[in-house]
């Protein structure tokens, strides 16, 4: 894994804890040794917090880009199958091209 991670990733990782748990908004608190989160219901009422040290924060981080990972090879497999059925059909016609 790698040594650095960006805001982004950490948002990303971070924000996929709280779409699991239906958060309708959040805040994230800097702390010193890592990040403090809140997340609330649509009425306004804390349903949620979580305290990230820097090593569990590693922890999600690593976590989330694996699925990242894994999401990005089943995607792309989807859209080899998808073109591989589409040059497959001798049906095909260019767009535009007359019968």
């Amino acid at each position: 894994m790698r040594a650095t991670f960006s805001y982004a990733d950490i948002l990303r990782a971070v924000g996929q804890v709280l779409d699991q748990v239906s958060m309708k908004s959040i805040a994230i608190h800097v702390e010193e040794d890592g990040l403090f989160v809140e997340g609330f219901d649509s009425a306004g009422q804390l349903q949620v917090q979580m305290r990230y040290d820097i090593a569990s924060l590693y922890d999600l981080l690593c976590r989330s880009e694996v699925q990242l990972e894994e999401r990005n090879e089943h995607v792309t497999a989807e859209y080899e199958g998808t073109l591989l059925r589409f040059l497959a059909n001798p049906r095909r016609k260019p767009i535009g091209a007359s019968r």
